[in-house]
């Protein structure tokens, strides 16, 4: 079924690019000295995301299905990570921003995991089980097994392992250079 073709490649892209900004994310965050506001950055993250998450479940796509098709909604979903993605590179490209580098690189991956965490827990879960609604019983059972056992576990896990082999290569530093390396 071309359609689970479709929807096993995309969720194993955005599984890959959820780990390489989570893994930004976490590299970004030992420039914050103080255990305490670590651990504040990644609650308010996940709290915000869960929030927002419920907002657009909730009120925000119930109108949008009834005025869109969830194939335009597909269509549409990479453009908010790419724009995020697009302005993380912004303070590469002005050498006299107005905030200091690491802080603003590190808003810039929160904003963009959180985008990426909240269009998970909201949009592609609901649009992903709308493409299974019109397939047969068998296409449907086994396709939700392949997409879920090896898309999302292979997307997660293979992105780590690239990531880890670069990092050896690389001269196996734990410092730094990891966010670098995965957005190269």
């Amino acid at each position: 079924v071309p359609t689970l073709g479709a929807l096993f490649f995309e969720t194993l892209c955005f599984q890959s690019l959820s780990t390489i900004l989570s893994t930004c994310f976490v590299m970004e965050l030992e420039s914050v000295p103080n255990d305490n506001e670590r651990a504040s950055w990644t609650g308010n993250l996940y709290a915000t995301s869960n929030g927002l998450s419920t907002i657009f479940q909730f009120f925000l796509l119930p109108v949008l299905t009834q005025r869109m098709e969830p194939k335009h909604l597909w269509r549409l979903m990479p453009l908010l990570p790419l724009i995020c993605g697009l302005a993380r590179m912004i303070p590469s490209l002005l050498p006299g921003a107005l905030v200091s580098s690491s802080s603003s690189s590190l808003y810039l991956v929160a904003i963009s995991l959180l985008t990426a965490k909240t269009m998970d827990y909201s949009l592609r879960n609901i649009l992903a089980e709308l493409v299974y609604v019109p397939l047969d019983f068998e296409s449907r059972y086994v396709g939700k097994e392949i997409i879920a056992v090896f898309a999302n576990r292979f997307g997660k896990s293979g992105m780590a392992l690239i990531l880890s082999g670069l990092n050896f290569i690389r001269g196996g530093s734990s410092g730094g250079g990891l966010s670098g390396l995965a957005l190269a």
